[in-house]
This record gives C-alpha cells, sequence and structure tokens, in this order.
C-alpha cells in the first residue's frame, strides 16, 4: 500500500489536475483488491496516478503473449494534491483484467488518479448473463471503497469525479449517469440488424440474454457522485431510453468509431449528447498495441486474429486521438462548473 501523506503534503494539496512548471512526474501503480465486495465476486482495482520519478519498481502493466504492456512505477511515491478520479471500465463480457491499462497511463499522464475496476470476469455464458447490470454495481461499489479508504480518501478530490468505459464499460458508464436499458429492446437485441457481439457465444452455451433478472436489469444505478461520463464505442446504444438520458445527472459524451453504431443518432437528437467520433478507428483499436505474434497466437488458439488486425502505427494514432480527446473533454467537464 502507498505511504500515507504527510502533514507537509497535506498543505500543499492542489485544486486540480497537473503539476507546478518543473516537477518530475512519472505515472505510478498500485492494486486494491476487496473479495468480499460486488455480491461476493469481488472488485479488483489497478489505479495509475501521476508520480514522482525515481521511485517504485518498474512493471510492463498487462503484458502477455497477445498485448504490449504498459510501463508503470509501481507503489511510486504519489505527487501531493487532491485530484479528480477517473473510474475505468474498459471491454466486453469476455475482456481480460488492465485491458484498459494503455488508457489509464495517459489519463494519469494527464493529472488524473485511474482506477481501473475488474470484477471477476464471466467463465461461461450462464456466468456472464448478468454482467450487463453487474458492471455499473461494481463501478459505485469501486467509488465507496476508494473514497472510504484511509490512503486514497486523502488523494482524491470527490467533487470531480467521472467515469469512462470501453463496449460493455461504456454502457455501464452510462448508467451511472441515470441511463436505463429499455427491458424489451434488451431481450429482442439479438433479433435485430445490430445484435450483440456476444449472441453467438450466449447461444453457444444455450443461454437467452433475455432472461436477465429484470428487476436488476432496470433498476436505476445512477450515482449523483459522478460528474463525467466517456462513453466510449458502448454496447446497446440502441436499446437506451432516450428519455432516462435527457435527463442525466453527468456531462456525458459518446466516443464512436469510423462506422457510427445504430442508437448514436437517435441519442445525440434526443438526449443532447456529444458524439465525437474516433477517425479511423474500430473496436478492436481500443485495446492494446499487439505484440509481433499476438495475431499468430490467436488464430492457433482459436481466437479472433482480427482483434490484432491494424498496423501498430494505426492504432498508436487512435490511441493518441482518443486520449487528447478525452482529456480535453475531462478538462472542461471536471475544472468548470457543470
Amino acid at each position: 500500500m502507498l505511504a500515507r501523506l504527510t502533514g507537509l503534503a497535506l498543505a500543499a494539496l492542489l485544486a486540480v489536475p497537473g503539476h507546478a512548471a518543473g516537477d518530475k512526474t512519472g505515472v505510478g501503480v498500485s492494486s486494491m483488491i476487496r473479495p468480499e465486495a460486488n455480491f461476493g465476486r469481488g472488485v479488483s482495482m489497478t489505479i495509475w496516478y501521476p508520480a514522482q520519478t525515481g521511485g517504485g519498481a518498474s512493471e510492463l502493466v498487462g503484458r502477455n503473449a497477445v498485448f504490449e504492456g504498459t510501463p508503470a512505477q509501481r507503489e511510486a511515491s504519489p505527487l501531493p494534491g487532491k485530484l479528480p478520479l477517473v473510474l475505468l471500465s474498459h471491454g466486453g463480457r469476455r475482456s481480460s483484467e488492465q485491458s484498459g491499462a494503455w488508457l489509464a497511463a495517459r489519463l494519469a499522464e494527464g493529472g488524473y488518479i485511474v482506477a481501473e475496476v475488474s470484477g471477476q470476469r464471466p467463465r461461461d455464458p450462464a456466468t456472464a448473463l448478468g454482467e450487463i447490470w453487474r458492471r455499473p454495481a461494481e463501478l459505485g461499489q469501486a467509488l465507496d471503497l476508494l473514497l472510504n479508504d484511509p490512503d486514497w480518501q486523502m488523494r482524491i478530490d470527490e467533487t470531480r469525479v467521472a467515469v469512462a468505459g470501453v463496449a460493455l464499460g461504456g454502457t455501464a458508464a452510462m448508467m451511472l449517469a441515470g441511463g436505463m436499458i429499455d427491458e424489451g429492446a434488451y431481450a429482442r437485441n439479438c433479433w435485430t440488424a445490430h445484435p450483440s457481439t456476444d449472441c453467438e457465444w450466449f447461444a453457444s452455451g444455450g443461454i437467452d440474454p433475455a432472461s436477465v433478472d429484470p428487476q436488476a436489469l432496470t433498476l436505476s444505478r445512477q450515482d449523483p457522485r459522478v460528474r463525467a461520463v466517456l462513453a466510449i464505442a458502448p454496447e446497446y446504444l440502441a436499446e437506451f431510453r432516450a428519455a432516462s438520458l435527457a435527463e442525466r445527472g453527468a456531462q456525458m459524451t459518446i466516443f464512436g468509431l469510423d462506422q457510427p453504431a445504430p442508437g448514436e443518432a437517435r441519442l445525440a437528437a434526443q438526449a443532447g449528447i456529444e458524439v465525437l467520433p474516433l477517425e479511423g478507428a474500430d473496436l478492436y483499436d481500443l485495446f492494446a498495441l499487439c505484440t509481433p505474434g499476438g495475431a499468430k497466437l490467436l488464430e492457433e488458439e482459436g481466437g479472433d486474429p482480427a482483434l490484432c488486425g491494424s498496423t501498430a502505427e494505426e492504432r498508436s494514432a487512435v490511441h493518441g486521438q482518443l486520449a487528447e480527446s478525452a482529456l480535453d473533454v475531462l478538462g472542461r467537464a471536471l475544472l468548470l462548473p457543470y
């Protein structure tokens, strides 16, 4: 666990992200695991933050045979000051933990504490059935844990909290702003022209997504502590009730892919949501850079080699575009009165 701030450091707390000119900064990383949380599934967080250089152990976070890792300093000393918090939920039902490491690091470089939140990922279609409502629930619990933790509560500016999510994580982020999924539309999704990428997976296990607990699906997950939402290629856009998002309690921006998703235009028009397209991007570009042998390994093991279909240069360009736009949106949403 990170060392607690001294009285001198507490006196130097900053009100906004960033640091004084001349400060040497890096990116630190720490972990928080609470096995009892999230209905017994547990909550695991990888926490990224602006840190002093020269401390901590160097680490490539999220590195595996398919994806390149993201460099950070494990348990490095944080910069003094209360900073805004971004909760990050990255990927779909079957995404691995720390798949959003690259984005978390970019936001931490920009002056934010970023907690990438991971529950226990589903083992099969049956255990994935409730993921649609468990994701937003675990984000809310993660925020509770951070704001009640003796180390992190003195570093987080609880008046400046945002949620960023990719794919199903984006859906969860929208639900924390008050977005409600239409139960009937969700039940019909696999028979529409825009089925979820998990429909075939559910069918292979004999699971009908429509059998999800209706009460849990339609329960409001709105969290008044959240002031900004970045929904990045969110799933189920067409299944959201526009009226619920028109009355949202947080500033919201949808980052779309090169090909607009069903529901984007409707929510922009009916709920007044800003939509920013990521030029040249597909969903897989929102994951980390692939290793040289990543595509071949996926093909050999029955995965989808398209996950590594773009070049490193193309994917890096998308990463840069998203990080720059996300920092701009967060700056406007959290530093100025909403």
